[in-house]
């Protein structure tokens, strides 16, 4: 799901805030869900098994990749037609988001994330806090969207909005 200047959501987020001539990777935090949904039923899903807990390792090796500026990875994870809004309201293919991946400082933390499937597609809302150094830098409220294809949650489409 970078975020700004990558994916989500995707991906989705400001990633180009730091020069990558200074940059550190700190690890990424467990990506858990509030709660997972069937849309078709209006029934509670597992979390931590099922296409709930496969789509959220997915968003969390989005994440992890995005900061690594580990652009194979990413493109292994975001369908063709892939789209992004960030949160500064711009909107990047799939080949800009993959161009404009480079290795950040910050991690992203996903909290509050709420996922819905509905057949072959899981949509995840939840809200991205960007650290750095123990300092945050910014909180962006997200969706993701990811689509099965083979076997695999590709990522479709991500959005982010600045918290203030």
């Amino acid at each position: 799901m970078t975020r700004s200047a990558t994916a989500k959501c995707a991906a989705a987020f400001a990633l180009t805030a730091a020069p990558a001539a200074v940059l550190t990777v700190v690890p990424q935090a467990t990506a858990l869900a509030d709660s997972c949904s069937d849309v078709a039923s209006n029934s509670a899903m597992a979390i931590d098994t099922g296409a709930c807990a496969d789509v959220l390792a997915q968003e969390r090796r989005w994440l992890t990749a995005i900061t690594e500026g580990d652009r194979v990875t990413v493109d292994s994870i975001l369908a063709p037609g892939f789209k992004h809004i960030n949160s500064d309201g711009i909107l990047l293919d799939r080949a800009q988001e993959i161009a404009g991946l480079e290795k950040v400082s910050f991690t992203m933390n996903p909290t509050d994330q709420l996922v819905d499937i509905a057949g072959d597609t899981a949509v995840i809302h939840g809200v991205n806090t960007l650290i750095d150094g123990g300092t945050v830098l910014a909180r962006e409220r997200f969706t993701d969207v990811f689509v099965l294809q083979n076997g695999t949650w590709m990522a479709l489409s991500a959005q982010e909005t600045a918290q203030g």
